[in-house]
Parts: C-alpha cells; structure tokens; sequence
C-alpha cells in the first residue's frame, strides 16, 4: 500500500467516520497501534492527522484516553476551532446573575424532553431533570432545563441550584467540567416562557443546547436554555490555524 501523506489520512480518516466504519458504540476511535497496523504510516503522520481532524470538529483528544467521535447527528463540524459563549460565560465570577425560581425531580429516559447527542442511554435510565429560571441584572434573562446523570452526581441540594451549578459540582464534589458542545437554534416560545420573559406567546427564543463532560470523556449534563433574545450576546473565540 503506498505511504499516506498527512491530508491523504486526515481524509481517509473523514471518510471513515462519515460511513460510520470505525470507532467502536461510544465513539471512541481505535488506538495509536491499531491505526499504525492499518495505515502505512508513521507515528507523526499520523498524530498529525488526528490533530488535524481535532481541529475540524469530527473528533476530541482526551489525554490519557485517545480519541472520540464528535456524532452530531450525522452533520459536518461547519466551524474549525473555536469557543462559544454567552453573557454569563463573561461575567462568571459575578453576582449579576441570579435565580428566582428552580424545581427538581428523578426522570426516566423516556420523559427527557431531550436528549445528548453522542450519547445512547439504556431504557432504565434515570436523570435528574433541573429547571431554572435565572436574570440578569433583575431582569428576566434565561429558563434552564438540564438533565444530569445522577450516577456521576449524586444528590444535588437546593443551595447548589441557587448559583452557578458547574462551580458547585467542582467544590461540593470535584467535578470539572473539561469542554461542553454547544448547538444553537431559534423556537417559538410557550405560553410560561413568554410570561417570564414578558413577550408574547409565540415569539422566538434563541435556544441553546449543550452536553457537558469532564476531563475523562464522561457525559455529566445536557441542557436546553431558553434566553430572551433582547438580552443575549454570544461571542466567540476562534483559533486560526496556518
């Protein structure tokens, strides 16, 4: 077989994860000496090609555990680098954003109202679902709803609801959120969302979905956050690569 280039790889590699032929049901790609025994090429070679796959979007590098599959519902990464974020990513730290009302309750899979997209559950999974309703500077800002998986987390207390729930989980119980996924959208607003935000029933809401996972690759929450759309401001980072 003749020796691959880097971009020879990188794409043979795409086609592999577009035809779903490789990778094993969580997405994790085969290790470094087993791609080494498939492809001719060298270790460089094919660290870079990897890395320039990590780049594009079609999979993350966990150190210590290889490499996934990013499944985004069979989509292509449309972006090649970047962070995503929203007004209360900038003003972490502060107290500017509060919660005037929040519920709990245990879920099964089938009464998530949604659910993670590189993720499959088993039948007799349980969340525990967590809605919020959150403002900005005493205006109505932001309705939460998340699931989290209550093996990883165990009990969350009312206190925890109160605030950041991310900074909570890292003091209360050291987990720490490595990366988080993000996909955004617009839909109409129900009748309880609109009241909160004081709109009208129907009007758009810029929607924002989110999988969060630690440090070893495992899936911690998924949420769906409704913002009124006169107060959100999204900002992004992009990483250039040449």
């Amino acid at each position: 077989m003749t020796k691959l280039s880097i971009e020879d790889l990188a794409a043979e590699l795409i086609r592999k994860i577009e035809a779903g032929d490789i990778g094993n049901e969580q997405g994790k790609m085969p290790s470094e000496r087993e791609l080494l025994a498939i492809y001719p090429v060298s270790r460089y070679t094919l660290r870079q090609a990897l890395n320039k796959l990590s780049k594009m979007g079609w999979i993350y590098q966990m150190q210590g555990c290889g490499s996934y599959i990013r499944f985004h519902n069979n989509q292509k990464p449309t972006i090649e680098q970047g962070d995503l974020g929203f007004n209360e990513d900038l003003t972490r730290g502060e107290k500017n954003i509060r919660t005037v009302k929040a519920s709990k309750r245990l879920v099964k899979v089938s009464e998530a109202l949604f659910l993670p997209s590189q993720k499959q559950f088993a039948k007799d999974q349980h969340f525990i679902e967590v809605q919020r309703f959150r403002t900005l500077d005493d205006k109505p800002y932001l309705i939460e709803r998340s699931y989290y998986i209550p093996e990883i987390v165990g009990e969350i207390s009312e206190t925890m609801m109160e605030g950041s729930m991310f900074q909570a989980l890292a003091e209360e119980k050291q987990l720490t959120v490595a990366f988080i996924d993000k996909f955004i959208q617009s839909k109409p607003l129900s009748q309880e969302q609109a009241a909160f935000f004081h709109l009208e029933e129907g009007m758009p809401a810029l929607i924002v979905r989110d999988d969060s996972y630690l440090r070893n690759g495992e899936l911690l929450a998924f949420s769906m956050i409704h913002y009124d759309y006169r107060m959100a401001t999204l900002y992004m980072h992009k990483k250039l690569f040449v």
